[in-house]
């Protein structure tokens, strides 16, 4: 939410240009095999995206504002992340990913300070990491630490990310806690997608929205900001424009938060319109143009078929159906 006129563009679903992010999966390689992750049931290869490729990507994406490095596996276990990094903001492009922590050790915590890397974000679920519902542990939690002490001038934004699971509600508490304590910028609740994993659990809609209340409380209290997509995100003004609009945003639901300015590219250089569908192709960024892209007929007939295409998925809506 950037003000105003930014609210009723995207009330009116009204997109950029151009995708003002684009998330490229640099690799589906990972170090750790979490229940809760889809990478078997979505059928993404498990490689890397070689690095020739990832700058013909980057080539043909300059226009956007931000890219994610990030696929369904470990950033860090590509042996051209830094370069891919720096190839990025040689070209002045903000650079974010979403890390497991585990890989982020003391030489690791240098370079990332001095990579011009703009956010990272530790997906970090359970403190001792003993649940096996997802990835975490003291040892992530003490990488974050460590990042926190050497990263300088508040760079780069180190965000805490928890997928919410039934009955978590203390470790949630206590991830506030430290996240607090070590100076991380914020917390990012996740809804846990059930699609891949009807075993899990998670809050129904109720229980998630006290949730986050007393999440939301405990952030105050504790001087870290608590974001979560269904209730609320962003600061100050922002955050209460966001708080009453949110239901109108995308026409009430009929649009995907993420169709607006977001685009995803798999290892192949395909553009599929979500993380979770890679393998949906709506054009090819190696061989077509990012503008025709985004405003060609295969992404137009993905909005019109959403509903359908994504299933039972309400990650990113902003209520429930």
């Amino acid at each position: 939410m950037t003000g105003i006129r930014e609210a009723w563009r995207r009330i009116l679903f009204l997109p950029p240009a151009v995708p003002s992010q684009v998330q490229i999966e640099v690799t589906n390689r990972c170090n750790l095999n979490c229940r809760m992750c889809p990478r078997d049931a979505l059928g993404v290869p498990r490689e890397d995206m070689p690095f020739a490729v990832f700058k013909q990507v980057v080539d043909r994406i300059e226009e956007v504002k931000l890219v994610t490095l990030t696929g369904w596996g470990e950033p860090f276990i590509h042996p051209d992340l830094f370069d891919m990094i720096e190839y990025c903001t040689g070209k002045g492009l903000k650079v974010k990913l979403t890390t497991n922590g585990t890989l982020v050790d003391k030489v690791m915590q240098r370079r990332i300070v001095d990579s011009g890397l703009e956010s990272i974000t530790f997906s970090l679920e359970d403190i001792e990491g003993k649940s096996g519902e997802g990835h975490g542990g003291t040892q992530t939690m003490e990488n974050l630490k460590g990042l926190l002490r050497l990263r300088k001038a508040q760079r780069p934004e180190v965000v805490i990310q928890v997928t919410l699971h039934a009955g978590k509600e203390k470790d949630l508490h206590e991830l506030i806690r430290l996240g607090a304590e070590a100076g991380a910028d914020r917390i990012n609740l996740s809804r846990l997608d059930l699609r891949f994993n009807p075993s899990l659990k998670r809050p129904s809609h109720a229980e998630e929205k006290a949730l986050f209340r007393e999440a939301e409380r405990l952030g105050a209290e504790k001087g870290i900001q608590v974001d979560f997509i269904p209730y609320a995100i962003s600061q100050g003004v922002e955050r209460l424009s966001y708080r009453v609009l949110r239901k109108l945003l995308h026409r009430s639901g009929r649009y995907c938060l993420r169709l607006y300015d977001y685009l995803y590219v798999n290892l192949k250089g395909e553009v599929t319109p979500c993380c979770s569908l890679p393998l949906y192709s709506i054009g090819d960024i190696l061989k077509e143009d990012l503008r025709a892209i985004w405003k060609g007929e295969r992404l137009r007939e993905f909005r019109r078929k959403q509903k359908m295409i994504c299933g039972n998925c309400d990650q990113w809506e902003i209520r429930y159906r």
